[in-house]
């Protein structure tokens, strides 16, 4: 995969975690429920992105890139690599900008 295939695949990634965040997880932030990023409801959704990455990764190197057998180093990679853009989508800074005064 090449620059644009990554930027596109991290732009999804982040686009869903940040969906995740904003709809599931940040009333649970609010009441208190979650409190670190290291809470298992977050590490459960690193797991779940992790699996379902694997497979999609399987998938393109199979069907878009050609790959004649599975090449685990690339599908390891790149379901790491789209772990950790979920990672940041999923616990962003902040999730509204405020103007400054």
């Amino acid at each position: 995969m090449g620059f644009l295939g990554y930027l596109l695949m991290g732009s999804i990634v982040y686009v869903i975690a940040f969906m995740v965040n904003l709809k599931l997880l940040r009333a649970k932030r609010k009441s208190g429920e979650i409190t670190s990023s290291t809470h298992p409801i977050i590490l459960s959704w690193l797991i779940v992105c992790f699996v379902i990455m694997l497979g999609v990764s399987a998938l393109i190197g199979r069907f878009i890139l050609d790959h004649d057998s599975f090449d685990w180093a690339f599908i390891v990679v790149n379901s790491l690599v789209a772990t950790v853009v979920f990672y940041f989508g999923l616990n962003p800074d902040t999730s509204q900008m405020n103007l400054p005064d």
